[in-house]
């Protein structure tokens, strides 16, 4: 079966593929939820859920520093990427001996899209829309919240400090809770900041997640004393990260984080 990817290429996959390489933690959770599990030969080391039943998946390496000797002896018939989280010359390599199926995402549309492709070329399409219309549903509910427009700068490292502009996934989960990105207008998609700039944008909030830099308690005190005019908040990474089937609790989680 012919297809295209997220990023355009042309990809030949066999019918209902039965040994499915997944070097994303997102979309590996997902595979769990279309009841795939049993079709995996292989995820990466920050493949973390479902916790329990993840563990029978063998490790191949990190999101990127793939074991690519493993992954040849492993044989997959599909390998499912990410043109962002993995490195490009490692997928690239691996799909002239493998069919390699890259995501793309930057916004709910392009995650639902994933969402249907992979079920449609994994043989299980029903399952698929049904998590598709479930996320549908549970961020159609979700309500601007609170009312006024907050504005926030959201944090993904330190030392340097990175932030996020419009064209990625993490600036889409927040306009969907309601949150004005402070550096939307940024020309990199991950630009580094200086605390000069955080304080020249005057945020209401600064939100410090758990991954992919771990922020902690420390750390939220610390950008307290530094800014004390904006509200500094930790925040739990993946609502805003992962846009797999995870997309099904994001806004319920949304709707407490203020």
């Amino acid at each position: 079966m012919e297809t295209k990817d997220q990023t355009g290429r042309r990809v030949n996959i066999p019918e209902n593929p039965q040994r499915i390489l997944s070097l994303v933690p997102s979309i590996t959770e997902l595979l769990f939820d279309l009841g795939l599990d049993e079709r995996m030969v292989g995820r990466t080391r920050f493949c973390i859920y479902p916790s329990e039943r993840v563990k029978r998946v063998p490790v191949i390496g990190g999101v990127m520093g793939l074991n690519t000797h493993e992954i040849d002896k492993i044989a997959p018939d599909l390998i499912l990427a990410s043109r962002e989280e993995n490195a490009r010359n490692e997928v690239m390599d691996l799909a002239r001996r493998h069919p390699a199926w890259v995501s793309d995402v930057h916004n709910l549309d392009d995650a639902l899209q994933m969402i249907q492709s992979i079920g449609e070329i994994c043989g299980v399409s029903e399952k698929a829309t049904e998590i598709k219309t479930n996320i549908e549903e549970a961020f159609h509910q979700l309500d601007h919240i609170p009312p006024d427009i907050v504005r926030a700068v959201y944090l993904v490292w330190k030392d340097p400090l990175y932030t996020v502009n419009r064209n990625t996934f993490i600036h889409e989960m927040m306009a969907r809770c309601g949150i004005e990105n402070v550096f939307a207008d940024k020309e990199d998609s991950y630009p580094i900041i200086r605390e000069k700039e955080i304080r020249e944008r005057k945020p209401d909030f600064i939100l410090l997640p758990n991954e992919p830099y771990n922020f902690q308690e420390h750390h939220r005190r610390k950008f307290s004393e530094s800014f004390p005019r904006s509200e500094v908040k930790r925040v739990e990474g993946e609502y805003f990260t992962w846009y797999g089937s995870h997309l099904l609790n994001a806004p319920s989680y949304f709707k407490q984080l203020f």
